[in-house]
């Protein structure tokens, strides 16, 4: 077991059960503009990256892609935000990670003033020193520049921290930054897609098994 300094937490996936809010939201998009609704594999690609990121990357342009991401963010906050919950155990090992004196943070690519919201929503606000979150522009969009934003406010060295997310976005931000990774096997990525960013990364099946690596 190694003692960190610091541990950064993504949001969906790995402190949240969140897909079911998320894809309602997604799929407003689709609805209110028009466009046929991808199939099952592609909307699942929805969870993890900015909104932005995913629909250029199913054929929106920019304009379009941006009034996609204020479709998104009014269907969100409307309904989606609330269909979630915190995996069971989270609470528990936050606490016992804050009473060992580790610098904990939320890095996520969610646009910041929701991922505030969501944490404290869910009663998890007490555990973190720190919420990173996304911009609503370019500014602070990658994985990678929401990690080093939060690294930067707990004042904490990525050579002493550790990135625990469930997709290949996590893993990839984490190997740039030059951190620790540990994949949540239980949230919405796979082995397959986090090792090729990270493979010397370590995986947990279930919340309970975090506590062995920190």
């Amino acid at each position: 077991m190694r003692k960190y300094e610091a541990a950064l937490f993504d949001l969906d996936g790995t402190l949240s059960e969140s897909g079911e809010g998320i894809l309602y939201s997604v799929r407003k998009i689709f609805h209110e503009t028009g466009r046929e609704l991808p199939d099952k594999k592609t909307l699942g690609t929805f969870i993890g990256p900015p909104m932005y990121d995913s629909l250029v990357r199913c054929g929106f342009t920019h304009e379009q892609a941006e009034e996609g991401v204020l479709i998104y963010k009014r269907n969100f906050l409307e309904k989606g935000i609330y269909m979630q919950q915190v995996y069971a155990g989270i609470p528990q090992l936050l606490k016992a990670l804050r009473d060992d004196g580790i610098k904990l943070g939320v890095a996520t690519t969610k646009y910041e003033p929701f991922a505030l919201r969501i944490v404290e929503m869910l009663g998890l606000g007490q555990y973190f020193d720190f919420v990173g979150g996304a911009t609503s522009g370019t500014e602070r969009r990658t994985k990678e520049k929401v990690i080093r934003y939060t690294l930067e406010h707990l004042q904490a060295d990525p050579g002493n921290a550790v990135m625990l997310g469930d997709t290949k976005y996590d893993a990839e931000g984490a190997a740039a930054v030059g951190m620790d990774f540990i994949g949540c096997l239980y949230g919405y990525g796979t082995r397959e897609e986090m090792a090729v960013h990270c493979p010397q990364a370590v995986y947990v099946g279930s919340v309970s098994d975090i506590r062995a690596y920190l």
